[in-house]
């Protein structure tokens, strides 16, 4: 926790700190002195170079209680006029996930059911030290300033960077006079230190869940926490959304669909289990039957619910909406589409979003950037006709997100034509590079905001420019996406796969027993035809039928004429390839298929 205290005439000061803005029910158990700076300040956030002094021997502290810090300055009368940076520390019962303490304590709970050979393991919303939400802040009309700290943490901060992370947690609050750099540095190696906390607890669960209970052992569950890039986020989970070591991608709540993507396609299967309740049955499958189109199924979250969050599935009418929904998903694993085809990229600057400096209008209630808005304009992309998948920088960091031969980026097999780069402050060299590289080749640009610094504190505004120049467009602009050679999805309560499938969904037709519509244009051949709740079909490019599942399947139309018809609804699965297949659920047996010319 950190204050300041001008000192007076004698170079001597008090203050009383308290803790504060850590979530109920974590147990703190004392606090006392922890580092104190002296400084002839020149402005707000800037000292005079020469005059940084650490003085905490000068200091004495005493803690009238646990939650309580009382720090006396007593040093001497040529520090009159100085500030001090005075910083308590505030220790907690909670494991610093920067320790291998954290992990191992996962690993031993994973042996010791070793002999049983279970087919997944579950991390939830695995968090560091649980800090202050957004709402919690607002509610009291504060603001999170608090840095966490452990020694695990100052000892992989000083191996990675060569830097005390103590000075540092200074110099994330003050410069030299000149110097905005050294300050912006800081914060940025701060920030991504803290988020790599997490993703290591993630790491070895996964590892040790593999080697225990084999390779093919399902790693479950999801790390969106509060489900938002610019609150409390990314102290509670380091926002490692894309990161945490997944076959399938996981999420929960209302993620928006272009983060849901985003994230489905940072893995290699092509399903995203989203976690979702809602005090609306009719929200819940509404919901879960539409994100059937985009490759997403649900975990309902709510079973048996009684803290008033959601919907208990434990109740008869729960299960009579449910069911249907589950059944179309059913029918839809059984096709297995790839995930839905997505033109459009769109990369944000995870460094960004995590230092608002030098912008104090920017600096949001978390201590963050929260002015950038990064979901929403993925939304309005999404929401103006034009898929799009939202990841942050990291997966360029790592590797994921490369350039093919042809300059397109790729994610796990996933082509895109066109980049949405939003926000470059304090971009890692890696990421210039890629980005350079991309436009050097040719490809379509949209950039939003400017870069004076990259990470390390080095100007970067002369390379930042060079790219915009070379940018198709370079400001945000929905109406301007048309210039970079993508086009907007015109289907109707449908979605076009990479593999050139087709799924659509009408949940009114599965609610009410009705028949929906669907149509689509392939080669120059219309195709369409009637089904209840969910369709997925795939036609050859020489307008051959060779896949579908439908729930209430009535009829497949070719240009107006007939392919494939029943005489009456039923669900349906046909595999028209080598080994040709077709299975109608059909309990009366009395159900009569008719075939057009296929």
């Amino acid at each position: 926790v950190e204050n300041e205290c001008l000192l007076d005439v004698n170079g001597q000061g008090q203050f009383t700190a308290k803790a504060r803005h850590v979530r109920s029910g974590v147990q703190l158990i004392k606090s006392d002195l922890f580092k104190v700076y002296a400084f002839k300040k020149t402005a707000e956030g800037f000292y005079l170079p020469g005059t940084l002094k650490d003085i905490t021997t000068s200091c004495k502290s005493e803690s009238p209680d646990k939650e309580t810090v009382v720090v006396n300055i007593n040093s001497s009368p040529d520090m009159n006029g100085y500030t001090a940076f005075v910083m308590t520390q505030h220790y907690y019962n909670y494991s610093s996930t920067h320790d291998l303490n954290a992990s191992n304590r996962f690993i031993e709970a994973l042996r010791a059911y070793a002999d049983i050979p279970f087919d997944g393991v579950g991390l939830d919303e695995y968090t560091n030290l649980r800090v202050a939400t957004q709402w919690e802040l607002a509610k009291a009309k504060e603001t999170f300033r608090e840095s966490p700290y452990s020694l695990a943490m100052a000892q992989q901060f000083k191996t990675k960077y060569g830097y005390d992370l103590e000075r540092a947690l200074f110099d994330m609050r003050y410069a030299p006079q000149g110097k905005p750099e050294m300050r912006a540095k800081a914060i940025n190696y701060y920030m991504e230190n803290m988020r790599s906390g997490t993703l290591q607890v993630e790491q070895a669960v996964y590892a040790n869940a593999k080697k225990i209970f084999g390779k093919d052992e399902f790693a479950g569950l999801h790390d969106t926490h509060h489900n938002s890039l610019d609150g409390d986020e990314i102290w509670q989970t380091g926002l490692n959304w894309w990161n945490i070591p997944r076959e399938y991608g996981q999420t929960d709540e209302s993620t928006p669909t272009p983060t849901q993507l985003g994230i489905a396609q940072s893995y290699p299967k092509n399903v995203l289990f989203n976690m979702y309740y809602n005090k609306s049955l009719d929200n819940i499958t509404g919901k879960a039957l539409t994100d059937l189109r985009y490759g997403i199924r649900t975990h309902y979250h709510a079973l048996n619910d009684i803290q008033g969050w959601g919907v208990s599935m434990d109740k008869p009418e729960t299960l009579d909406q449910v069911n249907p929904v589950e059944n179309c998903a059913r029918l839809l694993n059984r096709f297995n589409p790839s995930m839905p085809q997505t033109k459009l990229l769109v990369i944000f600057g995870m460094e960004a979003l995590a230092n608002w400096y030098p912008n104090e209008s920017q600096r949001g209630i978390c201590d963050v950037n929260d002015k950038l808005f990064i979901e929403e304009k993925a939304k309005a992309i999404w929401d103006a006709g034009y898929r799009d998948a939202l990841v942050p920088t990291d997966l360029i960091l790592d590797g994921r997100l490369k350039l093919d031969v042809t300059g397109k980026p790729v994610i796990n097999g996933h082509r895109y034509d066109a980049i949405v780069f939003l926000y470059p402050q304090y971009s890692h060299t890696q990421t210039l590079k890629f980005l350079e590289e991309f436009v050097n080749k040719g490809g379509k640009l949209m950039t939003e905001g400017d870069g004076r610094y990259d990470f390390d504190g080095n100007d970067m505004e002369s390379r930042w420019k060079a790219i915009k120049i070379k940018s198709t467009v370079n400001v945000f602009d929905v109406n301007q996406l048309v210039k970079l050679n993508i086009h907007q999805d015109t289907l109707r309560d449908g979605a076009l796969n990479s593999d050139g499938s087709y799924v659509f969904t009408d949940i009114s037709s599965l609610r009410n027993g009705t028949l929906a519509k669907f149509t689509f244009e392939k080669n120059g051949d219309t195709f369409s035809g009637q089904y209840t709740g969910m369709v997925a079909v795939r036609i050859s490019d020489n307008g051959e039928l060779l896949k579908l599942s439908a729930g209430g399947f009535k009829e497949l139309r070719k240009n107006g004429k007939l392919i494939f018809s029943l005489d009456r609804p039923a669900d349906v699965f046909a595999d028209l390839g080598a080994d040709p297949q077709v299975m109608i659920a059909d309990t009366t047996k009395s159900i009569k298929a008719h075939w057009g010319n296929l």
